[in-house]
């Protein structure tokens, strides 16, 4: 019998049942609000899901301070109650070997032989978690409930699993409301499961000894500490708080990165507007060449940001730079933008919200951007706010 296959089974505990579940009605705003879900995974009770909530709150905070995002999200916990499987084998081990925890790991990641104990107790739980598989766990309905809720008011969800709280996702991922499901995404990290439900990114670090004993779980896709353990994490390199979101290192970054091009990414899906001309200064007089100095435009009322245009006909073929906008009221620089080429248009496509205000537009080369004396050429195109 394949003992880390068995493994993976103790880890995967299985959840089921999604009816009952009400929808509701609403809309979407081109600026909606947005709930950031923390899910945790195994051995975390409610507070310890707290902190790790509170952890992630403060970075990404940081992390989005001064753009599109900043003041629009609040921040809850989808607690996953652990069944205390793992803990079990854990204290197993503890008590008929009695030795240090590293040892429970590297067994797990095949550094080791296992011993006949060992595999005994593993089966032991393999068969415990089948029998609990029959019956429906009660924590999953209640966030199936508590998604669509959100969603039904008009607000974008994203959840941020953890370890186990990544198979409750995927499980409450099925009982959202087809109608509103461009509305959720998951922002998956040390997944033990193949996939993340609805294809959201996910991040799994080289040095955690847990998911790299999963043969089924998604493969590691990040070295965060350039060696093949953290040292400051006992649990084999999967803590949330000691691992992933250690401050400074790789998966810190890229999981805040994921989580905001998530909501960027749902903002896009939902906007049921067609984009349309808010800022045209384009004319059909002499092009003039240079540095057109301050170009300000006006943006009469909030709206989300689709596109930036800015003509440059004396550019002679070089790449596109980018674009920003400076808003004149709050001193908040929106961008900047990365531009693509048509012809001789630098086009970015922000899909940024921005509110009504006095704006200057800056552009990466005002060399090359082509004016008329009265600021250089732009089209900025977007969903407005109502």
């Amino acid at each position: 019998m394949n003992i880390r296959w068995i493994s993976h089974r103790v880890l995967l505990v299985t959840f089921l049942a999604m009816s009952g579940v009400v929808y509701g009605e609403g809309g979407q705003s081109c600026q909606p609000e947005v709930v950031v879900f923390f899910g945790n995974g195994v051995w975390n009770d409610v507070e310890d899901a707290k902190e790790s909530r509170r952890l992630l709150q403060d970075v990404l905070e940081t992390h989005i301070s001064g753009t599109n995002l900043d003041g629009i999200i609040t921040y809850e916990v989808a607690h996953n109650p652990s069944e205390g499987y793992l803990a079990d084998l854990l204290e197993t081990f503890e008590q008929d070997l009695q030795t240090s925890y590293s040892l429970f790991w590297n067994y797990l990641a095949d550094w080791d032989i296992m011993p006949d104990f060992l595999q005994d107790r593993i089966i032991e739980i393999a068969n415990e978690v089948d029998a609990a598989v029959v019956s429906a766990n009660p924590s999953v309905q209640e966030h199936i409930t508590l998604y669509n809720r959100y969603l039904s008011e008009g607000k974008l969800v994203v959840l941020v699993p953890h370890s186990q709280g990544n198979l409750y996702g995927n499980i409450a991922y099925l009982g959202i409301n087809p109608q509103h499901s461009d509305g959720f995404g998951m922002v998956s990290v040390a997944n033990p499961d193949g996939y993340v439900a609805g294809g959201g990114p996910y991040t799994t670090i080289d040095e955690d000894l847990i998911i790299g004993s999963i043969p089924l779980a998604l493969p590691p896709n990040l070295d965060n500490f350039f060696g093949p353990l953290n040292w400051g994490d006992i649990w084999g390199g999967h803590s949330f708080i000691k691992s992933y979101m250690a401050s400074g290192y790789k998966a810190e970054t890229k999981i805040l990165n994921d989580v905001v091009t998530m909501i960027n990414k749902l903002m896009t899906s939902n906007a049921s507007t067609e984009a349309v001309v808010i800022v045209n200064t384009y004319n059909i007089l002499d092009v003039v060449c240079g540095d057109p100095g301050t170009t300000l435009v006006t943006i009469p009322q909030d709206a989300y940001i689709t596109e930036i245009s800015t003509y440059h006909w004396c550019d002679k073929g070089q790449p596109a730079g980018t674009h920003s906008l400076y808003n004149i009221n709050t001193g908040v620089t929106y961008g900047p933008f990365s531009g693509t080429i048509d012809f001789r248009f630098w086009v970015s496509y922000p899909n940024t919200y921005v509110p009504a205000g006095n704006y200057e537009v800056i552009d990466s080369e005002p060399s090359t951007w082509s004016h008329t004396n009265n600021g250089g050429f732009v089209l900025i195109k977007g969903i407005v706010c109502y």
